[in-house]
C-alpha cells in the first residue's frame, strides 16, 4: 500500500513533519511500501494538470451528482425537520448550487488532488490519498485499516477514509465489520470529503479517462465522476483519521492561502 500526501509550499513546512512521523511504525513494519508528497506551487500543478477548468459546465455537473449531494446535505445538517428535507427534495439543484466561480483556494486543492489521483494511476498498487490536515487518531485502527485494505480493495472501488465531520446516511445500506473495521457499502461511492481517501490504480484511470474537464469544488466533481461512471464504494463508520482543520487541531488551508 502506498500513501500519497497532497500539500503546498506555504504550509508544508508547518504540517509535513508531524503527519510524516505518524507513519514511521508502519513503514517499520511494512505497512506502508513508501510515501509520496505532492508539493508544488499553483502555477506549476497547472502545467502538470491536463484537466482544463470549464466553469460553464456547473449546471450540468451539480444536476448529475444531485442525489448523493442531498444526502451529504442532509447528513451534515442531522436534521429530523421534515419539512426542511421536503423542500431539499423539491428544490432544483441550481437553487441549492448555484452558478459560481471556484476560488484560487479550491483551485489549488483541486490541481493537487488531480495529481494525486494520476499518480495513483500510474503505480503498481493502490494508495491512500490524504490531505495535509488529515490527522491519526489511532494508530492500531490505521494499522489494522492497511491490513484490510490489502486484502479488499478491488478495481472498480472508491474507499472513502474520512471521519464523521460530514455523518454516513446509514438508511438502506449494508454494514459489515471485519475486527475492528467496521464499513458501508455504496452502490455509488461516496465523497464526503477528500481529506482521506483510497483506490486502486484501475479505479483512478477510469476517473481520469472520464474527467474531460472540472467546474465544481475537487470533492463534488469528483462525486458527479463516480455516479457517471456507476463505480461503488464503501465508507469507514470510524476512521483512523482526523480532519485537523475542520476539528481546529490546525488552522484551515482554505483560510491560509
Amino acid at each position: 500500500m502506498r500513501l500519497i500526501i497532497i500539500t503546498c509550499p506555504k504550509l508544508a513546512a508547518d504540517r509535513l513533519k508531524q503527519q510524516i512521523s505518524q507513519f514511521t511504525l508502519a513503514i517499520e513494519l511494512s505497512l506502508l511500501s513508501r510515501i509520496e508528497i505532492i508539493c508544488l506551487d499553483d502555477l506549476e500543478a497547472r502545467s502538470l494538470v491536463r484537466v482544463p477548468y470549464v466553469p460553464e459546465k456547473w449546471t450540468n455537473n451539480i444536476t448529475d451528482g444531485w442525489e448523493h449531494f442531498k444526502q451529504n446535505i442532509l447528513a451534515r445538517n442531522r436534521t429530523s425537520d421534515y419539512s426542511y428535507e421536503r423542500n431539499l427534495f423539491t428544490l432544483a439543484p441550481n437553487l441549492v448550487f448555484p452558478p459560481r466561480l471556484l476560488t484560487q483556494s479550491e483551485h489549488s486543492v483541486a490541481l493537487r488532488h488531480l495529481l494525486a489521483v494520476e499518480a495513483v494511476a500510474n503505480a503498481s498498487e493502490p494508495c491512500i490519498i490524504l490531505e495535509d490536515d488529515a490527522l491519526v487518531q489511532d494508530e492500531s485502527l490505521f494499522h489494522e485499516l492497511l491490513l484490510f485494505m490489502h486484502d479488499l480493495i478491488k478495481p472498480r472501488l472508491f474507499v472513502d477514509l474520512t471521519d464523521n465531520y460530514i455523518p454516513i446516511d446509514i438508511r438502506g445500506l449494508k454494514s459489515c465489520q471485519i475486527g475492528r473495521i467496521k464499513y458501508c457499502a455504496h452502490p455509488v461511492g461516496l465523497t464526503r470529503t477528500l481529506m482521506a481517501y483510497a483506490m486502486s490504480p484501475d479505479t483512478a484511470k477510469s476517473l481520469l479517462g472520464s474527467l474531460s474537464h472540472y467546474s465544481l469544488p475537487i470533492d463534488m466533481q469528483l462525486q458527479v465522476q463516480l455516479c457517471r461512471l456507476c463505480l461503488p464504494g464503501i465508507s469507514l463508520y470510524v476512521s483512523p483519521f482526523l480532519h485537523g482543520s475542520k476539528t481546529d487541531a490546525i488552522p484551515s488551508s482554505i483560510r491560509q492561502l
